[in-house]
């Protein structure tokens, strides 16, 4: 926080822009405007079939007497059903509906099938403040009150963009739109603000959101070595759930992950395990420690994430959010290894396809990447390929392409493909998965590639997965390591030729 009361942008919204959900007339107004209840256009939208009668159930309920002002009724009408049309895109923006579907997400299916209406607004609330950023939307609103700075639609949406936040096509946020009054009337009706005014209910963001705008400021004052190691236990809860950690294991992944923030240090307790456990984001204990003899010093005992760690957005520890990521791979993430390998051999195509879906993004979350795009879905392909694109962003910026393929043999097509693809999406790295093996063919255009331009090819076999299976993250970033020394050889190699040459 500035002198004036302004937050400085944390190093994740530094990294990427932080998107503002487009709202147009998706908004619960007032009861004097026919508002939009969210249960009940949900319940319209679910009624009817394709986006012509969704529009049509819409204006018939909400805007049979709207542009009242048109003197042609056929002016009127093509008013009313945009306006109708404005609440579909508005529910696209906040990932209640599809619009390439022409139905209700996953996430809106389970708003309509609350038990109430007040239960819906909070769930909904919830959704706002873990993966529409409202939790920073309402950090910047208490910075500005508690400097004396007044809130209001132009002074709310200049800090909004001087913070980071920009529209779904990139622009500022206009000081004359009503996106982001309309997005905190969302939050009023569950409470987290007041009819009208700024006064957050501190309280009602925890009980709806399970963490608080003081965990949030807790996070951004955390040094980048004590925010690498809480990184890396949040993503081992998000995988695992809760549980207990060597932190011989933990320092190892984040000297992997963030080499230049990660130094190898002996201070590893006082600089970063004693502040963490003093100001509430982990446990530590040292008695598993001393009785395995795993781990002396600072790296001794295990470690566990506190609810305080497990519910703070990630954004603050500088993890992207998995708020892209299908349901049903959310909901299996936290499967354990051993199953996800078993359901890959599933004979029921819905299952592998999944369980590929599921090893893929657990690898890259592993590996501190967000994956960010399926390209493919499992269940599309009878579960036998699966294609991400994936980002990273620890000393510098990163793409990656990623295909995993549940197949015997995988040849140089596949890696011909996403050779492509790399152009065209611009990615630095391309990780192929598969649980068979690869053609020496591809083996050996990937080190071409690597030998040649400035992309990389990693390959990891089945074989490689079962070191994975049985050594966790720790064993890929081995043969990772192992993969780089081999570039750099090659590279040192070509250069010496180029040289004589």
């Amino acid at each position: 926080m500035d002198d004036e009361g302004r937050i400085e942008p944390t190093a994740a919204a530094a990294l990427a822009p932080l998107v503002f959900p487009i709202a147009n007339d998706f908004s619960p107004g007032t009861p004097a405007q026919n508002p939009i209840r969210l249960q009940v256009v949900l319940k319209l939208v679910k009624a009817a079939s394709g986006r012509a009668a969704q529009v049509e159930a819409i204006r018939s309920h909400y805007f049979a007497s709207a542009a009242s002002k048109q003197s042609d009724p056929k002016g009127q009408l093509t008013q009313q059903r945009q306006m109708a049309s404005n609440v579909l895109i508005g529910m696209d923006s906040f990932k209640v509906y599809d619009e390439k579907l022409e139905d209700l997400t996953p996430l809106g299916n389970r708003l309509l099938a609350e038990p109430s209406e007040a239960d819906a607004d909070r769930e909904f609330a919830k959704h706002i403040l873990l993966e529409l950023h409202g939790i920073e939307v309402l950090r910047i609103i208490k910075a500005m009150t508690l400097s004396g700075r007044q809130v209001d639609k132009v002074s709310l949406a200049e800090e909004l963009n001087r913070r980071g936040f920009v529209t779904k096509t990139g622009m500022p946020i206009s000081h004359s739109a009503k996106n982001h009054l309309i997005y905190l009337k969302w939050l009023r009706r569950a409470g987290v603000l007041p009819a009208s005014g700024y006064d957050i209910d501190d309280d009602a963001v925890r009980y709806i959101a399970g963490t608080s705008i003081d965990d949030a400021n807790k996070a951004t004052e955390l040094n980048d070595r004590q925010k690498v190691f809480a990184a890396a236990l949040r993503r081992d809860f998000d995988l695992n759930g809760s549980r207990d950690v060597w932190v011989r294991d933990l320092r190892a992944l984040c000297q992997q992950t963030h080499p230049k923030v990660f130094r190898r240090t002996d201070d590893l307790r006082k600089a970063i395990i004693n502040p963490l456990v003093k100001e509430g984001w982990i446990t530590h204990s040292e008695i598993a420690g001393r009785s395995s003899g795993r781990g002396r010093g600072g790296d001794s005992g295990t470690v566990r994430a506190t609810e305080q760690l497990a519910t703070v957005d990630r954004a603050y520890l500088g993890l992207g959010s998995l708020a892209g990521i299908p349901a049903e791979v959310l909901r299996h993430l936290r499967r354990s290894l051993e199953q996800i390998m078993e359901e890959l051999k599933s004979p029921d195509t819905g299952v592998k396809g999944l369980a590929l879906e599921t090893l893929a993004v657990r690898l890259l979350y592993e590996l501190g990447l967000t994956p960010v795009a399926f390209r493919a879905r499992g269940s599309e392909n009878n579960g036998a390929e699966v294609d991400l694109i994936a980002e990273g962003a620890d000393t510098h910026f990163h793409r990656w392409m990623i295909q995993c393929k549940n197949t015997p043999k995988v040849n140089v097509e596949a890696l011909a493909k996403e050779i492509g693809m790399a152009v065209l999406y611009r990615a630095q790295v391309i990780l192929l998965v598969t649980t068979g093996d690869f053609s020496l063919t591809v083996r050996r255009h990937a080190q071409e590639l690597a030998e040649t331009t400035n992309m990389q090819a990693l390959l990891i076999n089945g074989a490689e997965l079962e070191t994975y299976l049985n050594e966790g993250i720790a064993g890929l970033f081995r043969q990772f390591e192992q993969r780089a020394r081999e570039v750099l050889g090659w590279k040192t190699s070509q250069r010496g030729v180029e040289a004589e040459e």
